[in-house]
């Protein structure tokens, strides 16, 4: 519930400032028609639309960025999952006692990757990386130990896959995000779409500033929702841990 609400207030912030732009945008064109040499319409209507064609593309360039970026870190959850039933099965390769004490790791390691932000929202993400990092060099070290045995390259490779996985979600869920130059930009663009088109309002003597809102709100979801997605574990569009939380109990039980 937080998240929705969190989402409406941002929601509601974005609008205001494009009405503000907008409002800003009428009252220039309605000193401008004041004017006995006052600007024509046709000339501006065509600045309009060029700016409003810039912001339709800068919004859906962002939005494409933001997208991509979620989809990819669904992805490596998947490939993460992946990669400690891998390392668990390959476990079996080492002796008994090795065995035994790498899936307890490694079921303590997909137990603290297995969280919920929506019931967890101060979740310790630097502490979860560093038992993340912890776990895979005891096992590393586990591994190393038992080198003489053929077969346990195969399980060695498993922890290499691993590590590699865990290094890409580290840097796409926490370092990764849309440059927040983009942001400035694209609110800028937008700022100046909504002023352009209230200029050209006053200048045409319209009085129709209501039929607006649905516009201004349309835009301001859609950036809203961009934003979101650039949010992977704070917003109301977060990467679905469920796979992982199945393997956690999955491996629990065994």
């Amino acid at each position: 519930m937080s998240a929705l609400l969190e989402f409406l207030g941002l929601l509601s912030a974005v609008v205001f400032l494009s009405w503000l732009a907008f409002s800003l945008g009428r009252w220039l064109g309605a000193k401008e028609a004041q004017r006995h040499d006052s600007e024509h319409e046709a000339p501006v209507g065509t600045v309009v639309a060029a700016t409003l064609g810039l912001l339709a593309f800068t919004l859906a360039m962002t939005f494409n960025m933001a997208h991509t970026k979620h989809s990819a870190r669904k992805a490596l959850v998947r490939e993460d999952v992946k990669a400690v039933q891998m390392a668990y099965d390959r476990a079996m390769l080492l002796p008994l006692e090795a065995t035994t004490s790498a899936h307890e790791k490694l079921a303590e390691y997909a137990r603290i990757r297995a969280f919920d932000t929506f019931s967890q929202p101060d979740l310790p993400i630097a502490q979860i990386v560093r038992r993340s990092e912890e776990i895979q060099h005891e096992l590393w070290r586990q591994a190393v130990a038992h080198r003489e045995h053929t077969n346990v390259r195969f399980y060695m490779d498993a922890l290499s896959k691993l590590k590699n996985v865990h290094a890409e979600r580290v840097t796409m869920g926490v370092h990764d995000r849309v440059p927040p130059f983009v942001w400035i930009s694209l609110a800028c663009v937008m700022a100046l779409g909504m002023l352009t088109m209230g200029y050209q309002a006053s200048l045409a003597g319209s009085r129709r500033a209501r039929a607006m809102i649905p516009l201004i709100i349309a835009f301001g979801v859609v950036f809203c929702l961009a934003l979101d997605l650039d949010r992977p574990q704070q917003g109301i569009l977060r990467v679905d841990q469920s796979p992982m939380l199945r393997l956690a109990n999955a491996l629990q039980s065994q």
